[in-house]
């Protein structure tokens, strides 16, 4: 059996790999091809096809590589039609696999898409092409079930695969001995972003608010997950600029840095979710471009813009992507950090979605892919 596999970022190869190792941990003889990335490739999928090639952020970033993102998808539709491959699973990167999907599928190939694009939130008549584009869905959010079952899709919730990894699941004290960290230290972490253009945008935000929170908080250590030795030289050199001893980037080990933390400043996207798994108290910012916020404040659905507050229905974790004010972003911080009733009903909270979204995901959509 062969079976291609499309991911758009760096949230589609943790959650494409985990999917491999299941498959092929039940059957060895399946062959993975499509696009790839770093955790894909630790799996055994090796591909000329990369997901640092489809990268971009903002609808700014895709007017501009534009061209480059179109011959992209056809030099990897020409290669899937070579490739024929019996089954397609379109990981998340809706703009990009739909029109992958819509293609195999009338070639006969048997086409699944996992996760479900936010229709919820934008672009509702989307889900009127859904019959065109894909056999079935895996939708990974409970709130999901109510609109697709409205909608009559074929769909099947698998809860949300990063509930159930080994590294959100641990305990705390178990991160910090792994990354050699003071078990009693007071640790913030700052999430700039995986794209290029999100940590430009946001570094100097996140380095201005922890240069605040330090004036108020002594013998802070903040860290910084990264994916590269380039970004880590960034680092270092805004370290120096900035006066920020107290700062440390540390490659990779992501889910290790957030649950070694008291606290998290993260820029709105699947890390938010993954602090909120692991009961980290956070604050969610966004610097978006003049044309992306206008955008999105016409086409927008919903009230929020991070997914703990969309998932929780109400602004339980503060959110700055209008006015990211790094002052008002650490003043914030330290009076979260100073509210222990806050702090309690956070983790009443965050227990409850992570229940609820912690399901064997990949044994789920295994079986419904065998089966069909």
């Amino acid at each position: 059996m062969k079976i291609a596999i499309g991911i758009g970022e760096p949230s589609g190869d943790l959650i494409a790999s985990s999917l491999i190792k299941y498959f092929k941990s039940k059957n060895p003889n399946i062959n993975f091809i499509g696009i790839t990335g770093p955790k894909c490739q630790k799996e055994g999928l090796r591909s000329d096809f990369d997901i640092s090639s489809l990268s971009v952020n903002g609808f700014v970033d895709v007017l501009k590589n534009y061209h480059a993102l179109w011959k992209f998808r056809d030099n990897f539709l020409q290669y899937l039609y070579k490739e024929k491959p019996d089954i397609y699973i379109g990981v998340d990167a809706p703009d990009f696999n739909f029109f992958i999907e819509r293609k195999l599928k009338k070639k006969g190939c048997k086409v699944f898409h996992y996760v479900c694009p936010s229709i919820w939130a934008w672009r509702m008549n989307r889900y009127k092409d859904f019959h065109k584009t894909f056999d079935h869905l895996f939708y990974i959010f409970n709130h999901e079930k109510k609109l697709l079952k409205s909608l009559n899709i074929s769909a099947t919730f698998v809860g949300h695969p990063i509930a159930s990894l080994d590294s959100i699941n641990c305990a705390k004290f178990k991160s910090r001995n792994k990354l050699r960290l003071d078990l009693n230290a007071k640790i913030i972490s700052l999430l700039p972003g995986s794209r290029e253009s999100e940590i430009n945008n946001n570094l100097p935000v996140l380095f201005l608010s922890a240069k605040e929170i330090n004036k108020k908080i002594k013998n802070l250590i903040f860290l910084i997950p990264i994916l590269n030795k380039d970004t880590f030289y960034k680092i270092n050199k805004l370290k120096r600029e900035y006066g920020l001893a107290n700062i440390n980037a540390i490659i990779g080990h992501s889910h290790e840095v957030l649950n070694s933390s008291d606290f998290a400043i993260i820029t709105s996207g699947t890390a938010t979710l993954e602090a909120a798994f692991m009961k980290i108290p956070m604050i969610i910012i966004y610097k978006l471009s003049f044309f992306s916020y206008h955008f999105l404040k016409y086409f927008l659905k919903i009230k929020f813009i991070g997914l703990p507050n969309i998932l929780l229905n109400k602004l339980f974790v503060p959110e700055f992507y209008k006015n990211v004010d790094p002052k008002v972003i650490a003043k914030k911080a330290i009076e979260l950090l100073g509210d222990k009733d806050y702090l309690i009903k956070l983790k009443t909270s965050f227990s409850d979605l992570h229940k609820k979204h912690k399901l064997n995901t990949n044994q789920i959509i295994y079986k419904s892919i065998i089966n069909k």
